[in-house]
């Protein structure tokens, strides 16, 4: 038989947690992520969506980072190597690598080929370590276990003229 709870009993418990939801803040901002052998941190609100690897049309005379181009729910987005762009080795698609859909708001219909998601992580958590080598990291982080951690400036990278240029 059901534990019988007074109505009373039950507002207290409810209000003492949504105040204690309500004390807690989220700090989970960004997307961590394996590119190559390098973590890092991308901002959530620059994705839409992370998806499984799709099957893609190779372009020929392209860049070897640009795999080819991609129909997900029909529209086509050009599909990028991420750690064969910033000059690692290529990856092929197997069960851990994910496909990253750049938002709407940049205009460019881009997805990026990572090795791995490795879940949310909060930038307030870690600590600024050095600055960028490359326009489009706009930091690098250590955390507390001292992994460090670039993040991606998804603007700089989808406006960058390499990026654009994906002929040879």
């Amino acid at each position: 038989m059901s534990k019988r709870v007074s109505l009373r009993q039950f507002q207290q418990e409810l209000s003492a947690r949504l105040q204690n939801a309500a004390s807690r803040t989220t700090l989970a901002t960004s997307l961590g992520v394996r590119v190559g052998d390098e973590n890092w941190l991308i901002d959530l609100a620059d994705i839409s969506e992370v998806i499984a690897p799709m099957p893609w049309v190779r372009v020929p005379m392209a860049q070897p980072w640009f795999m080819g181009v991609s129909n997900i729910r029909g529209k086509l987005y050009s599909v990028v190597n991420l750690p064969g762009f910033i000059g690692q080795s290529a990856i092929t698609p197997d069960a851990d690598t994910r496909l990253l859909l750049v938002h709407d708001r940049f205009a460019v219909n881009a997805a990026l080929l990572v090795n791995q998601t490795l879940g949310l992580r909060s930038i307030e958590e870690k600590r600024l370590a050095t600055a960028g080598n490359a326009p489009w990291i706009s930091g690098t982080h250590a955390d507390t276990h001292d992994v460090n951690w670039k993040t991606l400036d998804m603007r700089a990278l989808v406006t960058h003229p390499e990026f654009l240029q994906a002929g040879l």
